[in-house]
């Protein structure tokens, strides 16, 4: 009797043995060959390769790339060497990041301390701030006529009428100094602020006419995700200094002072993620290539990395993943609170260990596209569709500035979840976007 039992428990341990063993063979059977380039990888390669060429001397990308350069140097020329470097400094051994070879211009360190601690202190635009500037004055005046270099150098940089990002996509690579030509818009505004007259419209136009401009150009042309939350910030900032340069003229030439790019709409264009998505893409392309095993000592991580991750069932992933924010929420910007909130209700239940051994094709793959789903972009979506109601919400003050229509009524917020919200005793307009912090929300005053 135990004889047969134990005979029927070593059949029973074979035939399991035998099941996983045909399991095994079964995984690395499947995971011999890569999936081709799926349609959306090849609709995007197409899109990459199809950008509107750009004359390099209006292309204001390639001035960007080298505005932190040193004074005497010429910014355009440094951003031509750059992109020329990048080309050759990236090889397939190249494992770390690099940095550009030319050296790193501090301007803040050219500064009197008095216009650093102002700049630093500006860096929410506020009352306190635009008050700050009335006390500082003087010393803004002094430093004016003295030595004023940068602002020439962002007056130039937004001059450029248009953008096309030629520097190679690619981690390793360092990014322009997107921080420091925020540094400098604040500190144009700041000085434009301190040296208007009252009875001055054109000059102060002019600035914030080819500052909103400029910033519109790159929100609608750049590549990548930073690029375009760059953009949105600085044109939110141009909005507020907007309103607090109008505040500061009379009524009779205010209109004239007002930016010609302030009436126009955004466009789904503008507003639109599939063009910096289609970034994000190439930046993922760079950071799946170099995952090759070179980089594991041993024989059996090398071997279960070669039969459980393949590179371009991957990207093409990543690519599904991507493009699935595009199509959902790049809807017009009248439907999109409801898609949003609909887009919200989606779940996206986390894979267990069953899931993977049911679907033991590049589990390596599968495990990479859950650390970035689509979800993680929601918000820079949000953010990018708010920039309507921040310029709604400034044409509603300007108009509220107009002392024949106080209770002007034209103006109203996209969103019928988020209407604005007037308080006439603070002499206000708050302006709420859909997203969940701060930078959901500005105060506009008259």
């Amino acid at each position: 009797m135990l004889g047969k039992l134990l005979n029927i428990l070593g059949k029973l341990f074979l035939c399991v043995l035998a099941l996983l063993l045909v399991y095994v063979l079964g995984v690395l059977l499947i995971n011999l060959r890569d999936k081709p380039p799926s349609a959306t990888v090849i609709e995007f390669q197409q899109s990459w390769d199809n950008r509107k060429p750009v004359d390099s001397a209006d292309n204001g990308y390639l001035y960007f790339l080298g505005f932190d350069v040193a004074k005497d140097a010429d910014p355009k020329f440094v951003g031509e060497e750059r992109v020329q470097w990048t080309k050759e400094a990236i090889l397939p051994a190249t494992e770390e990041s690099i940095r550009f070879p030319q050296a790193y211009n501090d301007f803040q360190k050219q500064l009197p301390k008095e216009i650093v601690q102002l700049m630093d202190l500006c860096s929410q635009i506020t009352a306190t701030c635009i008050n700050n500037i009335e006390k500082q004055r003087y010393s803004i005046i002094q430093w004016s006529k003295n030595d004023t270099w940068i602002l020439d150098r962002y007056r130039q940089l937004i001059a450029h009428k248009a953008w096309l990002e030629l520097m190679k996509t690619d981690i390793r690579l360092p990014l322009p100094s997107y921080g420091e030509v925020m540094k400098v818009q604040r500190l144009a505004f700041i000085s434009a602020l301190a040296i208007m007259h009252p009875d001055e419209s054109k000059n102060i136009a002019g600035l914030l006419d080819d500052d909103l401009r400029f910033w519109r150009s790159v929100l609608k042309n750049t590549d990548t995700l930073i690029g375009k939350m760059i953009a949105v910030a600085a044109i939110k900032n141009n909005f507020l200094w907007t309103n607090f340069f109008l505040l500061k003229l009379d009524n009779s030439i205010r209109p004239a002072a007002i930016p010609a790019a302030l009436i126009i709409p955004f466009t789904d264009e503008e507003l639109s993620m599939r063009r910096c998505l289609i970034g994000e893409w190439f930046l993922s392309e760079s950071l799946v290539y170099p995952l090759d095993g070179s980089g594991i000592d041993n024989f059996t991580g090398r071997l279960l990395l070669a039969f459980a991750y393949q590179k371009q069932d991957t990207l093409n992933k990543r690519a599904e993943s991507l493009n699935s924010i595009v199509l959902e929420l790049d809807v017009p910007l009248t439907n999109f609170e409801a898609t949003l909130e609909l887009y919200k209700q989606k779940a996206y239940p986390e894979k267990t260990a069953t899931h993977y051994f049911r679907h033991p094709y590049n589990v390596v793959g599968q495990i990479l596209s859950e650390v970035a789903p689509p979800t993680m972009y929601t918000e820079y979506v949000v953010r990018t569709k708010d920039l309507e109601a921040f310029r709604r919400g400034l044409l509603l003050i300007i108009e509220q500035m107009k002392p024949t229509s106080p209770e002007a009524v034209r103006h109203v917020s996209p969103y019928k979840t988020k209407p604005f919200a007037l308080n006439q005793e603070q002499q206000s307009v708050t302006v709420f976007g859909l997203g969940n912090d701060a930078r959901a929300q500005q105060t506009y005053y008259y």
